[in-house]
């Protein structure tokens, strides 16, 4: 179903033409004042409505041949929302727009800035994506991609969104029950016209950092253990692992050992820690302090846990499995604190979104 036809050499958009405008479309082409070619091919073609109320056009019959193929509603939905999110912003949104060797679904253009956005309903493989995203590039154009079904490689592992590569920006979109279209904006669904709407106004970017919120509340757990040297009961602690990123997604810190790049040794962690353990509610909480002492098992000397007696060092191996065993142990000690962790981020290319340009990246 075309939704764009011309027509005495002006384009027309079929779903900006009120009743009148439609009637008076077909009673040109009625009397044979003008005769509507579809843009796709030049061919003779008429008017019609679906049976929803689209306003479209579609091939008069012909012995030549358009490799223009049918198109599910889904679809028609999906490029009709990215036209009005386009209009909506101030783009000028052209469909089934066509130039050298490519057709878009929809071009929108502002200024000297092109974007193809392209709506993908049925399989596509990669080298398909690649070989159409590379003739937009030839083109000047910016290629976006909408898949139902991604190809496998654009996937995020057991995920529901699809990886954030500039090389080819893409969506996951879906049908929810009322019909409407919708696109999967990392652990978001939102509708495939808001999301339009945000890249156009420049409040989506690929970042290749995922950055903490600051300050933010993290719950300390404090489980005790024995010294491997003394013998003398203590306390260790980890941080429950989910953080809020600036774009307000999810993240979990991941555990690193030998270095300071574990959460668990963040200095703002570590500064709510000493704090609670010297006050009235963590009296009695011994641990020992977190500083730089060398292991002669990797030949090096890292940030590390140690025993608050004897000062021996708690091999990061021997914490983790610590840490592991007492995480989800529920009759350990748990304390909430706000802190400051304004170094704190992780290695995480996604979809960065924020309304006022604050991204997890410059």
């Amino acid at each position: 179903m075309p939704l764009r036809a011309i027509l005495d050499g002006k384009d027309f958009i079929s779903i900006y033409q009120d009743d009148n405008q439609w009637n008076l479309l077909k009673s040109k082409i009625q009397s044979n004042d003008s005769v509507l070619q579809l843009s796709c091919c030049k061919q003779k073609g008429f008017l019609r409505i679906s049976k929803n109320g689209l306003k479209h056009f579609v091939h008069a019959r012909s012995k030549e041949v358009c490799n223009w193929e049918p198109e599910s509603q889904e679809h028609l939905k999906a490029k009709i929302d990215i036209i009005e999110s386009c209009d909506e912003h101030g783009w000028t949104a052209i469909p089934e727009y066509s130039e050298s060797n490519w057709r878009a679904d929809v071009l929108a253009i502002k200024g000297d800035v092109r974007i193809a956005f392209e709506v993908q309903w049925s399989r596509q493989t990669l080298e398909e994506t690649k070989f159409r995203q590379e003739r937009y590039k030839k083109s000047n154009v910016r290629g976006c991609w909408f898949f139902r079904i991604a190809p496998k490689e654009l996937r995020v592992f057991d995920e529901d969104y699809l990886i954030a590569d500039n090389t080819i920006p893409a969506f996951r979109i879906f049908k929810q029950d009322d019909e409407h279209i919708f696109a999967q904006l990392n652990q978001q669904q939102l509708p495939l016209k808001f999301l339009v709407g945000k890249l156009l106004n420049r409040k989506l970017k690929i970042c290749n950092k995922t950055k903490a919120q600051s300050p933010q509340n993290v719950e300390i757990i404090f489980f005790k253990t024995n010294c491997w040297k003394c013998d003398k009961t203590q306390y260790l602690w980890t941080v429950e692992r989910n953080l809020i990123s600036k774009c307000n997604e999810k993240m979990t810190t991941m555990s690193m050992m030998w270095n300071n790049k574990d959460f668990d040794k963040n200095a703002a962690v570590y500064e709510a820690v000493r704090k609670f353990t010297a006050s009235k509610d963590g009296e009695g909480i011994k641990i020992g302090e977190l500083k730089f002492r060398h292991s002669k098992t990797t030949n090096q000397s890292y940030l590390s846990h140690g025993c608050y007696y004897c000062d021996a060092l708690f091999g990061d191996f021997f914490v983790s499995e610590e840490k592991l065993h007492n995480y989800y142990d529920t009759t350990n000690i748990r304390h909430n604190a706000i802190v400051n962790i304004d170094d704190y981020s992780e290695s995480d290319s996604h979809w960065c979104y924020s309304e006022i340009g604050d991204f997890c990246e410059k």
